[in-house]
C-alpha cells in the first residue's frame, strides 16, 4: 500500500525526532546487517573528529596514577584503535589472542571460519610495537577480553568529552567509517568486505592474491622492501659503543632477539644512533650461515634457532625458510653442495657475522 503525501511528512518527522542510537536501531531491524547503502546512509566520523578520539584515549592513559588502572584505560585504547583502524566487531577484538597478532606483516589473524588477515596501517604497528617495552601494555596484551558494556560506556564518554552528537562514537559506526575511508581510499567493495570479513559468502575463504593486495593498498609502498635484503629486523638500540672509527651496536626486537652490527662511526653519526632509538636491521639472504656448514663463526656473530618451515632448491642453489620462536621468519640462500641435510620441521641454527649487518632509519 503506498503512502500518502502526509503520512511520509509524519514519517520524516518521527525521523528527525529520533536519537542517533534510536536511528541505528531501526537500521538494524530494516535493513541488512552492514550493507553498504546502510554505511553511506549514517552519519560519518569526520579525520579530525577521530584524531579528537584518539588524542583522547592516549590522554586517558598518561593520566592513569596506579599501575592497575593503566593497564585498564591501556587496554580500552588498544580495543579503540583496532575498532578504528582494524574494523574490527566489538566480539572479535575482545576475544584476541596474544598469538593473534603478526608482528612481522603488522597484522592480526582473526579467528573464524575462515580465519582472515587483517593488515594495520604501518604508523599504527610501529605505535603498538614501541609500546611493547611497556609491562602495563603487555598486560592489556595478553587479555583483551572484558565487559562489552564497559567498552561501549567508554566510547560514549569520549564522544560527550569531544562534543560529538549524541551516539556518534560506537563500535558499530567505528567499523562503518573504517569501511568508508577505505572506499574513499579506492578499495573495491570486494577488497572492503574482505578486509571487514563480511558479504554474502561470509564462509568462503578469500580469493588467492586478495590478502596480499590488501596488505598492498593498506600498509603502502613501506610494506615493500626497498632492498634485495631478504632478512630484515627492527626493534630499539640496546648498546652503543663507539670504538675509534667503528661503532658496535646491539639492537633488541619486540620479540626478545638480539642482534649485533658493526658499522662506522660516520654512518653512526649520519643515522643518529644512540641508546634506545629504532631502527631496522637487514641481512641479504646469502650472507645468513647454518651452523655445521664448514664456516666457523666469528666472535661477534649472532646466533639464531629455528624450525625449518620451507626449502627449495636448483641445481646450483637451495634457499631455507627459518621459523623463530617469535615467528620472525629468516631466509638462507647457500651453494647446495656444502649445505648439511635437512627437512621442514627439523630444528636449525643460523648466524650472520655484525659486518653482514645493514642498519637503517625505522
Amino acid at each position: 500500500m503506498k503512502n500518502s503525501p502526509r503520512d511520509r511528512e509524519r514519517l520524516e518527522d518521527l525521523w528527525r525526532s529520533l536519537s542517533l542510537q534510536d536511528r541505528e536501531w531501526l537500521r538494524r531491524r530494516l535493513l541488512p546487517a552492514e550493507d553498504e547503502h546502510t554505511d553511506a546512509a549514517s552519519p560519518a566520523l569526520s579525520a579530525a573528529e577521530c584524531r579528537a578520539a584518539e588524542q583522547w584515549f592516549e590522554e586517558r592513559c598518561a593520566g592513569a596514577r596506579t599501575v592497575r588502572d593503566r593497564q585498564a584505560r591501556l587496554r580500552r585504547w588498544l580495543l579503540f584503535l583496532l575498532l578504528r583502524y582494524g574494523g574490527l566487531r566489538l566480539v572479535e577484538a575482545l576475544s584476541l589472542r596474544p598469538d593473534d597478532w603478526d608482528w612481522p606483516r603488522s597484522c592480526l589473524w582473526i579467528r573464524g571460519r575462515p580465519d582472515r588477515l587483517v593488515p594495520l596501517p604501518l604508523p599504527l604497528a610501529r605505535t603498538l610495537r614501541d609500546r611493547l617495552e611497556d609491562p602495563a601494555f603487555l598486560a592489556a596484551l595478553a587479555s583483551l577480553s572484558c565487559d562489552s558494556s564497559l567498552i561501549r560506556r567508554t566510547l560514549a564518554q569520549c564522544g560527550r568529552a569531544c562534543g560529538f552528537p549524541s551516539g556518534l562514537l560506537s563500535a558499530r559506526g567505528l567499523r562503518r567509517n573504517r569501511a568508508r575511508e577505505l572506499r574513499r581510499h579506492g578499495l573495491s567493495p570486494a577488497l572492503v568486505d574482505a578486509f571487514l570479513g563480511r558479504g554474502r559468502h561470509e564462509s568462503a575463504a578469500p580469493a588467492p592474491g586478495m590478502t596480499a593486495l590488501l596488505r598492498q593498498r593498506i600498509q603502502g609502498d613501506d610494506n615493500v622492501p626497498r632492498s634485495s635484503a631478504r632478512n630484515t629486523f627492527s626493534g630499539r638500540v640496546l648498546r652503543c659503543a663507539p670504538c675509534g672509527l667503528a661503532c658496535r651496536v646491539e639492537l633488541l626486537t619486540p620479540g626478545g632477539l638480539l642482534l649485533t652490527a658493526i658499522i662506522t662511526e660516520t654512518s653512526r653519526l649520519q643515522l643518529e644512533i644512540h641508546e634506545g632509538c629504532r631502527l631496522a636491521a637487514h641481512v641479504k639472504a646469502p650472507q645468513v650461515h647454518l651452523a655445521g656448514d664448514g664456516c666457523p663463526p666469528p666472535p661477534d656473530a649472532t646466533h639464531f634457532r629455528g624450525e625449518v618451515e620451507q626449502m627449495r632448491s636448483d641445481e646450483r642453489w637451495r634457499e631455507i625458510l627459518l621459523r623463530l620462536a617469535d615467528g620472525t621468519r629468516v631466509c638462507i640462500l647457500q651453494e647446495d653442495n656444502r649445505q648439511p641435510p635437512l627437512s621442514p620441521g627439523m630444528e636449525a641454527q643460523v648466524w650472520f657475522s655484525a659486518l653482514s649487518v645493514i642498519l637503517s632509519a625505522a
